[in-house]
């Protein structure tokens, strides 16, 4: 898990964001986090929110706990979901992508806006452009995450990771 997230984080920080679409990431470290909510414990969930949240903050310009608390939230929500959707099928990973994504963006700049470390302007278009950015880079990259991360997984032995076919 630690290896994924460290990865997953400097890759996110490496790859360039997009101009277009309001400087969106990719959102690599989110997608290794939906990964263990629909495949691992709650209490593996957590601990994979809460490490790659401090690593993601560590690396952006953000308060620390901010990134750990959204991704925590989420990764709840797909874990309580899990139990109704086809967890191995990729459209499955396409939607949580889509949808964690979007909810990556608005919570973090929910938090932003309501804390004490709000010193930015942002304006409410350029966060909505934002979200779709990241939204849609979740949808293409989430699939691709969780074929890596299970294939890790066999290949280490960590869990037999059963598909819903």
């Amino acid at each position: 898990m630690v290896v994924a997230l460290l990865i997953g984080a400097v890759a996110q920080q490496v790859l360039p964001g997009l101009t277009l679409l309001g400087q969106a990431k990719a959102p690599l470290v989110l997608s290794v986090v939906l990964y263990y909510a629909l495949h691992r414990s709650l209490a593996l969930l957590v601990a994979a929110a809460i490490a790659g949240g401090l690593i993601c903050d560590s690396l952006e310009a953000l308060p620390t706990g901010y990134s750990a608390v959204v991704f925590c939230v989420l990764g709840i929500i797909t874990w309580l979901c899990r139990d109704v959707v086809f967890g191995a099928r990729v459209m499955t990973h396409m939607v949580f992508g889509f949808l964690a994504g979007c909810g990556l963006t608005f919570g973090l700049y929910g938090l932003l806006l309501v804390g004490e470390a709000s010193l930015r302007e942002a304006s409410w278009s350029w966060i909505a452009l934002k979200a779709v950015g990241t939204a849609l880079l979740g949808m293409i990259l989430a699939p691709i995450v969780f074929v890596v991360l299970e294939w890790l997984d066999r290949l280490t032995g960590n869990i037999v990771v059963e598909s819903s076919k």
